[in-house]
This record gives structure tokens, sequence and C-alpha cells, in this order.
């Protein structure tokens, strides 16, 4: 099995909006570096988009990148018990992977996520959860780059990934 990649969108893989004025194109463009580090993460697992972007966002993105794999998306929907979290998404997250747990489609044995704001609490849910969980938070002004990637292989090669 592989681990489902949750993947943040702003702060991550800084999409350039294109717009020229001129035509109804205008819409997120992924540079070749971020695509083929994105298409790297999905040869390691499914990825899944943690993302507040609109879907055409992630439509525009998802074709951009051609994975063999269409992402699955996370949706983020907040709740009043969530207001308290250092960690905007977690909520929605614990959430969402406890539904896909429950209904049988969760077919990973790790968690990566990869969001430039992951706050304290994040720690404390990585360690509890079910499953090997490797956090990675990149800076929002240069977003994903190769050393995460290499942490993730790093984190899946690991002789140490049943959880204690």
């Amino acid at each position: 099995m592989k681990p489902i990649i949750l993947l943040d969108v702003n702060g991550v893989l800084n999409p350039q909006l294109d717009s020229d004025g001129q035509s109804d194109n205008a819409g997120p463009h992924l540079s070749d570096l971020k695509r083929a580090l994105v298409r790297r993460l999905a040869t390691k697992g499914r990825i899944a988009w943690v993302s507040t972007s609109p879907s055409d966002i992630l439509d525009s993105l998802e074709a951009q990148l051609e994975l063999e794999a269409k992402p699955l998306r996370v949706p983020i929907e907040p709740e009043p018990g969530d207001d308290d979290q250092q960690t905007p998404k977690l909520g929605s997250i614990t959430r969402w992977l406890g539904s896909m747990d429950a209904e049988g489609q969760s077919d990973w044995d790790g968690v990566v996520w990869i969001d430039d704001q992951l706050g304290p609490d994040v720690h404390d849910w990585a360690h509890h959860y079910v499953h090997p969980v490797l956090l990675e938070k990149p800076h929002p002004d240069e977003g994903l780059t190769e050393a995460h990637v290499v942490a993730v292989q790093v984190f899946i090669n690991s002789e140490d990934r049943d959880p204690d």
C-alpha cells in the first residue's frame, strides 16, 4: 500500500494566475518545477487536495498535471468545534479520513500532509493517528521543494512505519 498525500495549493504549489485581459482563459498555471514535483509525489501515493480553492481551479491544476489517478478532494467544511484549532483544516481532514475509513475507501497505510498552515495541534493529532503521519510545512513564499519530495520518499522507505 501507499500513503494518502494531503496536498494544499496556495502556499504549497503557488500557481500563478494567468490573465492577459484578452481571453477567458485566465486560470492557475503551475511552474514546470512544481508540476514535476507533484508528478513525483503521485508515484509515491494517492494525492488528495486539501484546499479551499474553487473546483474550477483544482480542475485546471489536474488538467496540467495529467496524473494517472485523479486526485481525491477533501471537503474543507469547518464546524463550530473547529474554531479553537490552530491548524485550520485539521477538523475537516480528521472527519474526511474517518469517513473514508468507515466507508472502506481508505487503502493507504500512512498519511503525508503538505501544507503551509500546520499548527502545533497537528503534531499531537499525528502522534495519535492510527497510521504513521509525515507533516511537511513548506515556507509559503517558496512552496513545495525537492527536499519535501525527498522527505516523503524517506518516510515511505522507513522500516519503522508500523505505529507503536
